[in-house]
């Protein structure tokens, strides 16, 4: 609102003051333009009262002030337009006043009869309201007789531009223009209904250029004042030059980007001089072309258009020369063509600039054979959960660095996706020692250099070359999955039959979820007795009777599930079957029968395991100690303090956790 009415505030200023020249003013047309100016506030004050108070009934004559004072601009313009243009027409302009006339009664007499509008009332914040113009039948019939007259004012300025000579012919466009600009305001402010009626603004401003054109005009202030004004406030640079390159005009743009003096005349004609002898040009053609400056604050790229004048008689008058600076535009342009073929974070390829560039190598050098190796660090979700995000960054900068100093110089090296890379080298180059090298030297973690970063390469010898390259690195990883999950191998050869052993994988991990909701993944028990043979409990084993291949043990399916993580879903499984069986044993007599469930590593990462089994003993109303927790000694070699603290927290709980072989 305050900028609004700081708008208002300073053109109404304006306006008063361009009143007050007027009346100084000895040119007759400026009576008329004095009045055009009166009027003009009428509809300005009315709608400032429709912008500040919210009383409705206020707002109700504030508008019928602003329709009759829109009645009463249009009656002035038709008396300055005559006048303006020295046309006398008395029958259409007391014709048109009549019409003006009756038009401002019937909106007076909307109180009574309600046809031209209501008021719609809006909640702008609990208590104050805004009250916008509903229009009725006749305010259609208003806005219809108002475009008319205007149409009529252009056309008493059109048939004045075919009676006088086209240099004037800046000063009947203008007006005519300013006309339409009224038009188009009035349209705006009642059809937009906010209550900062910015068409008032638009008004005041048509108003001001009606006194500029009306009493302060004159022909050189126009062709040289405007032409100066104009091209002054372009954020472009400008340079006007003669027929022998002598510099006419530069905008005050121009002389920053030449740094010069503006009683520097040499350096413009040397410019245009150099300019068009650097692009080999004779200067009588048009051009455009992309120009370099080297200023104080870095280099500055400049869209630089240059066109020849000519006169009626096609001699050569002179030229001028257009420059945008285009610094940021080329700046963003080369960093998107930078990023759509390398990846942000570490700058080498990306994936399809990879595949683009070792079809293109592999179609030039016939005669090397190659390798597709890929890189996949083992756990790197987890590095990003235990160190950050900003951890796994350094890291994955890191593999970018080592894959380029195996790769060397025009080798093709590229991030896929997350922590997968590959690159393209020649058989003879791969040393195995040199990568473990390198690989040891390089990648670390910085929050803890003691953590073992174990970094998976698969290794596929590219010997079909027509081959898509696509197909070349799913082959690599086809390598690594079968060292997903060993921490001592670290690299991985692609061999024939690897692709079977990666769909039995696939069809594994999708047809799990199915398996266990329908019954085919089932407890097997184990009894455990003691030494004089009773029962005491049993060890819960896991057993797939697969539709297709029948019942499957642990062996077929329990290291692919390792290995992708999914082991956590089958272990929840497996837990909710025990306490299951638990509660049927209790509701039967035999609840001090307990079984011993497994906990796998990676269940200490991805799910609450204190929480999971403290609801499942919760959910079926069992005794903790009946479901004994087996974990093995290899799971407590890595994060010790964390696991001990989760293992302690079972035990408070009363469950009894075993370790296998620990101690």
């Amino acid at each position: 609102m305050s900028g609004y009415l700081a708008a208002v505030i300073i053109l109404t200023t304006l306006v008063l003051y361009c009143i007050y020249r007027c009346s100084k003013s000895n040119k007759e047309i400026a009576g008329t333009v004095r009045i055009v100016l009166t009027v003009l506030l009428i509809p300005v004050a009315a709608n400032a009262v429709i912008a500040t108070v919210d009383n409705e009934n206020v707002n109700y004559v504030a508008y019928i002030f602003y329709l009759i004072g829109t009645n009463l601009i249009l009656g002035a313009l038709i008396r300055y337009s005559l006048q303006y243009c020295d046309f006398e027409f008395p029958r259409v302009e007391k014709l048109s006043y009549l019409i003006i006339l009756a038009d401002s009664i019937s909106v007076a007499l909307n109180p009574v009869f309600g046809h031209v509008y209501e008021l719609q009332k809006t909640e702008i914040k609990p208590g104050h309201y805004f009250y916008s113009l509903d229009s009725g039948w006749y305010h259609y019939v208003h806005l219809g007789l108002s475009f008319l007259i205007i149409v009529g004012l252009i056309a008493i300025f059109t048939a004045k531009m075919h009676r006088t000579s086209r240099l004037y012919y800046e000063r009947y466009i203008v007006i005519g223009l300013v006309f339409v600009a009224d038009v188009l305001w009035e349209f705006i402010g009642v059809f937009t209904r906010t209550r900062y009626n910015m068409s008032m603004l638009g008004f005041m401003g048509c108003g001001i250029l009606i006194y500029f054109f009306s009493v302060r005009y004159h022909h050189f202030l126009l062709t040289h004042q405007m032409y100066g004004r104009v091209f002054g406030s372009f954020s472009n640079a400008a340079f006007f030059y003669d027929n022998n390159y002598n510099c006419l005009y530069m905008n005050p743009t121009s002389y920053r980007i030449l740094d010069i003096k503006k009683d520097d005349l040499k350096k413009p004609r040397d410019f245009m001089l150099n300019f068009l002898k650097e692009n080999n040009i004779s200067g009588r053609e048009e051009f455009t072309k992309m120009h370099t400056f080297i200023r104080e604050d870095g280099e500055h790229i400049f869209y630089a258009e240059y066109k020849p004048l000519y006169d009626k008689n096609g001699m050569f008058m002179g030229a001028y020369v257009i420059m945008q600076d285009r610094t940021e535009e080329e700046k963003k342009a080369a960093e998107d063509r930078y990023l759509a073929t390398h990846d942000e974070l570490t700058g080498i390829m990306n994936m399809n600039a990879f595949y683009e560039s070792v079809g293109k190598k592999l179609a030039e050098d016939n005669d090397i054979t190659y390798l597709m190796m890929v890189s996949d660090i083992r756990e790197f979700k987890l590095i990003n959960d235990v160190f950050g995000r900003e951890e796994g960054d350094k890291l994955l900068n890191k593999v970018a660095r080592l894959i380029e100093s195996l790769a060397g110089e025009d080798r093709p090296v590229a991030r896929l996706f997350a922590d997968k890379f590959v690159l393209l080298l020649p058989k003879e180059e791969f040393i195995e020692e040199r990568v473990t090298k390198k690989t040891k030297e390089m990648l670390f973690i910085e929050e803890n250099p003691d953590y073992p970063v174990i970094n998976h390469i698969g290794i596929y010898e590219i010997k079909d070359r027509v081959m898509p390259v696509t197909a070349m690195v799913d082959r690599a990883f086809m390598a690594i999955n079968s060292i997903k999950t060993s921490t001592v191998q670290n690299y991985a050869w692609y061999v024939t039959g690897m692709r079977d052993a990666i769909l039995w994988e696939q069809t594994i991990t999708g047809s799990l979820e199915e398996a266990m909701s329908s019954g085919q993944i089932v407890p097997y028990l184990q009894a455990q007795v003691n030494s004089s043979g009773k029962v005491e409990g049993a060890e819960v084993l896991v057993r797939w009777h697969h539709p297709e291949e029948g019942l499957m043990a642990p062996g077929r399916f329990i290291d692919i599930l390792e290995k992708n993580g999914r082991i956590v879903n089958l272990d929840r499984f497996m837990w909710e079957e025990a306490c299951k069986i638990l509660r049927k044993w209790k509701d039967i007599g035999k609840g001090d029968i307990y079984l011993s469930v497994n906990i796998s590593p990676k269940d200490f990462y991805y799910i609450d395991i204190y929480e999971v089994l403290s609801s499942l003993v919760k959910k079926y109303d069992i005794d903790p100690k009946m479901l004994r927790l087996e974990i093995t000694e290899s799971i407590m070699m890595t994060d010790i303090e964390m696991k001990l603290q989760i293992i302690d927290k079972l035990r408070k709980d009363g469950f009894i956790v075993e370790m296998d072989d620990f101690g």
